[in-house]
């Protein structure tokens, strides 16, 4: 990722103050002027009599750090903050959060700097082994209209045709989407596999590749009660406490046949006619 240095020597915006970062913040300039673009937006951070700053500030051509991520900003001071915010960061979160600011200048093009902002948020988020759980608005903590289009509905159709909620719902499933390692090409079509259990046909179906039948980790654990969880830390997805191989294809996480059916307690049958793996308690499988 490119990315140009352009670090404030500014000391009211600069303290120099070394932070432990616990989330990522995002905000918008709120500059709809021309030539309100990132180097524009650096150099009024860096004026002497400006007390506000931001780690990143991004437009449609390029990406420009204004200060190092193991340092202080001033970009979501407030009088008081949001109950959230105060447990999940601290009572000052300028002292542990990174902040990205969104260029909005009219002669930009809103869509390339979304796509940058995406994209440095995703890598952000892998450098520190974050979800999109640290994903914070400036909103979020203070109460603040930042971004407008990810608060506002009246911004967020103007800029995104979405509402709001929606634009921001869909800022992070875009950041999700680029925080998967080395994308893979479509592949061609493999065998679906239908699934069955204790006789009773599921409606989501499974797939059938390179001999082994994978199996819709959640539609399966949840039609017999079992519970699935997201561990942050290792990565992995759990069925009943136990870690299972998993795949994503098409937002479905899926898992081998057997080894789900281990984690769930269940015996496996195969029926290659009918290409249905049979899931049931009670019986030894033939």
């Amino acid at each position: 990722m490119q990315i140009t240095d352009m670090l404030l020597t500014n000391r009211n915006a600069r303290p120099g103050t070394r932070i432990t970062p616990r989330g990522l913040v995002i905000h918008w300039t709120a500059n709809e002027g021309k030539g309100a673009n990132a180097v524009a937006n650096r150099n009024y951070f860096n004026k002497p009599t400006t007390e506000a700053s931001a780690h990143y500030i991004v437009d449609d051509k390029q990406i420009v750090r204004c200060l190092p991520e193991n340092e202080m900003g001033y970009h979501v001071g407030a009088k008081s903050y949001k109950p959230d915010a105060l447990k999940q960061l601290s009572s000052y979160p300028n002292n542990c959060t990174i902040g990205i600011e969104m260029c909005v200048n009219s002669d930009g093009d809103f869509k390339a700097m979304y796509r940058r902002t995406v994209d440095l948020a995703a890598d952000i988020l892998k450098r520190y082994g974050w979800g999109v759980d640290k994903i914070w608005r400036h909103y979020d903590i203070t109460g603040k209209n930042c971004p407008a289009y990810f608060v506002t509905d009246s911004y967020a159709r103007k800029y995104t045709g979405l509402s709001a909620q929606q634009a921001w719902d869909k800022f992070k499933v875009d950041v999700q989407a680029a925080l998967r390692p080395n994308p893979q090409p479509a592949q061609n079509p493999v065998d679906k596999v239908l699934v069955e259990i204790n006789g009773k046909r599921l409606t989501a179906s499974g797939y059938l590749k390179d001999g082994v039948s994978w199996l819709p980790i959640r539609a399966v654990a949840e039609a017999v009660g079992g519970k699935v969880e997201w561990r942050q830390t290792t990565k992995q997805v759990t069925v009943n406490g136990q870690d299972v191989t998993e795949t994503i294809e098409s937002e479905v996480a899926y898992a081998p046949a057997r080894e789900l059916a281990a984690a769930l307690d269940l015996q496996v049958e195969w029926d290659g006619t009918t290409k249905t793996v049979k899931l049931s308690k009670g019986y030894e499988c033939k």
